[in-house]
Parts: structure tokens; C-alpha cells; sequence
């Protein structure tokens, strides 16, 4: 009997242990496996014109990017060159996005409606804009007075330093832009030579434009390509929780104008 225990207890902690092992396999591929996206864009314009706006979107600009995860296993891509297209691949299978949103789209249609609300008139639609341009205001002001503390500038920093180093993990590592532009004045046209040599440092073998001294012209094509991982998210999501500095400022928004006024004005106090 106690043989038959063990044995069966031992079978069970064996699964449990193999759940366990695939749970933090799965996380391990989720945070680490890079997620890797490309995206571009094409502006055709061979010849130019001498009125400036005298492309058409539908047929002279071209748009796409795609994302992938898992060496391709997961799939997703969006063009556009005269409609947006969507497509999406899990496992080589292929998800109808369209068909999806019309399927909710009747969905939602086929919803009873609540009352309408009567239409708003001019005046209250102007009260409203206006009394959510003084809530940002008062936001904003809040938000500069917390940021001007000694707390707030050491969360700045803190924050400065992270984003900086979030972006560097998630930009495309490699872009190039070719092409040529023509502004349709010979002074405007050489003004893109002097901001592509003020820019040289950075843009040295990524960028390659021409110029068109007399036309209007946008023939331009561009590229980006790079690629991110979730745990570049989560450890930076996670150094500024575990900042002391952030969390009090934070804190010190939150509570709103009342507490900030309060604190304000004893600040005043004192240095009186």
C-alpha cells in the first residue's frame, strides 16, 4: 500500500516538475527571443512637377512593416499603397484580420443602443474644451512645480537615464534613406546639401540624397530594421519603480493640486 503511495506521488511530482520546467521555458523564450520588426516607405516621383503638391497618395507613396517573433513562427505585416493591408501568421497559419473586424463591426450594429443624448450646443461644447484645457493646465503646472524639487530632479535624471537607455535598445540598428529631393528653388534645394553635411556624423552611409535644383520632387525610398526584447521593458519598467525618487513624485501627482498648493505655500512660509 505505501509502495503504491510513493509511486503515485512520485508520478505526480515528475508532471509537476515537467509543467514547471515548460512554464519557465516558455518565459525565458518570451523575454529573451528578440522580437524583430522592419518597416519602410517609397514616395515615387522619377520626374517632378513644378507645382508642389502634385502627388497622389494612392498610387505615388507605398508603406509596409512587418514584425516578427520566434525565427518567423509569428507573423505580422501591414502595407499600404492605395488601401491598408493587414496580415497576420501564427504557426504558418494565417489569420483573416479583415474578416474579424466585420464580424465585430456587425456585431456592434446588431447591439440595442442606449438613448441618444441630445446634440451638444456650441456653448457647452466650448465650456467643455475649455474646462479640460484649464485641467491640463493645472496638470502640467503641478506636475513642473514636482519636477523642479530636489526629489523631482533626481527622478528626472533617473528617468532621463532610462529612456535614453530604452531607446538605444529598441532603435532600429540599422536604416539608410536614398532618394531625391527637389524644393523647387535652387536655394532651398542646396539648403537640404547643408543640413545633410551638418548632419554627416550621424547619417554617414545611411543617408544618400540628391537634389533637384529647379523641380518639385520626392522620390525617395527609406528602410529601418531592428529588433527588441520584453525584458528590455521590464527591467527598465522595474528600476523606476524600485526608485525611491520616482515613486514619491509619483505619489506627490497623484494626490493633486490640493496637496501640491499646500506644499507650495508652506515652502513660501519658510523661505520668508
Amino acid at each position: 500500500m505505501a509502495g503504491a503511495i510513493f509511486f503515485i506521488l512520485r508520478i505526480l511530482g515528475t508532471v509537476l516538475l515537467a509543467v514547471l520546467v515548460l512554464v519557465l521555458i516558455i518565459l525565458l523564450i518570451v523575454l529573451f527571443v528578440p522580437v524583430r520588426y522592419s518597416f519602410g516607405g517609397e514616395v515615387r516621383d522619377p520626374e517632378g512637377s513644378t507645382e508642389p503638391l502634385h502627388l497622389d497618395p494612392a498610387k505615388d507613396v507605398s508603406l509596409g512593416g512587418e514584425v516578427s517573433w520566434l525565427m518567423g513562427l509569428v507573423r505580422g505585416k501591414a502595407s499600404y499603397e492605395g488601401a491598408f493591408q493587414i496580415e497576420i501568421r501564427v504557426f504558418g497559419r494565417r489569420l483573416d484580420v479583415q474578416k474579424l473586424l466585420k464580424k465585430k463591426a456587425k456585431r456592434q450594429e446588431k447591439e440595442p443602443s442606449g438613448e441618444k443624448k441630445a446634440p451638444e450646443t456650441f456653448e457647452e461644447k466650448l465650456e467643455r474644451i475649455l474646462t479640460r484645457i484649464e485641467t491640463i493646465h493645472a496638470r502640467l503646472e503641478d506636475t513642473f512645480y514636482v519636477m523642479g524639487t530636489k526629489c523631482g530632479v533626481r527622478a528626472r535624471e533617473k528617468m532621463v537615464f532610462c529612456v535614453h537607455r530604452l531607446l538605444g535598445a529598441i532603435l532600429p540598428s540599422q536604416w539608410n534613406l536614398t532618394g531625391v529631393l527637389g524644393l523647387g528653388d535652387p536655394a532651398r534645394s542646396a539648403g537640404v546639401l547643408s543640413i545633410q553635411g551638418f548632419l554627416y556624423p550621424i547619417t554617414a552611409g545611411r543617408v544618400t540624397i540628391g537634389t533637384d535644383y529647379e523641380l518639385y520632387r520626392y522620390d525617395l525610398k527609406g528602410l529601418a530594421s531592428g529588433s527588441f526584447r520584453v525584458i528590455s521593458y521590464i527591467r527598465f519598467g522595474l528600476s523606476l519603480l524600485l526608485s525611491k525618487d520616482v515613486r514619491k513624485v509619483l505619489m506627490r501627482i497623484k494626490r493633486g493640486p490640493l496637496y501640491i498648493d499646500h506644499r507650495r505655500r508652506a515652502g513660501s512660509r519658510k523661505t520668508e
